[in-house]
């Protein structure tokens, strides 16, 4: 009975062993990565509540038959924003834009355009940052 009870437990404790490894070895990088996503949305989420903009006009002129629409836009919050992330949406149509800056600095203002957009009457601009931060303004061309 002695040596059952040893060789009983000398495989239950390999067992134990193998399986705690196992764990281990496909568990930490499970739980770095974890980690490492959660570390990137804390500091998304905080450069989301500091991100803010503000449409401040909108001006127009005639190109042939449509419109060159010149977009002044600040920056009312406290984070660096890259131009080139921002999307412009009018009425309800993703514009193709050209931005007189690279990056938009906190307190900064800076002139995006698009051109050759058809069509007078109201219009309505959403513009987005890369935080997914908005502004909406309205305006009449025309």
């Amino acid at each position: 009975m002695g040596f059952s009870l040893v060789a009983a437990f000398a495989i239950i404790g390999v067992a134990i062993f193998i399986s705690i490894e196992i764990l281990t070895g496909s568990m930490l990088p499970a739980i770095t990565d974890i980690d490492n996503s959660y570390d990137d949305f804390v500091k998304r989420s905080v450069e989301m509540v500091q991100t803010d903009i503000n449409i401040i006009d909108v001006e127009f002129s005639e190109n042939g038959e449509n419109y060159d629409h010149n977009i002044t836009v600040n920056n009312t919050g406290s984070i660096v924003l890259n131009t080139s992330h921002f999307s412009i949406i009018i009425n309800g149509e993703l514009q193709q834009f050209s931005c007189t800056d690279s990056y938009l600095y906190p307190e900064g203002e800076t002139y995006f355009n698009v051109t050759n957009l058809p069509g007078t009457g109201n219009k309505r601009l959403k513009m987005t940052t890369e935080n997914g931060i908005s502004d909406y303004f309205e305006y009449i061309v025309g």
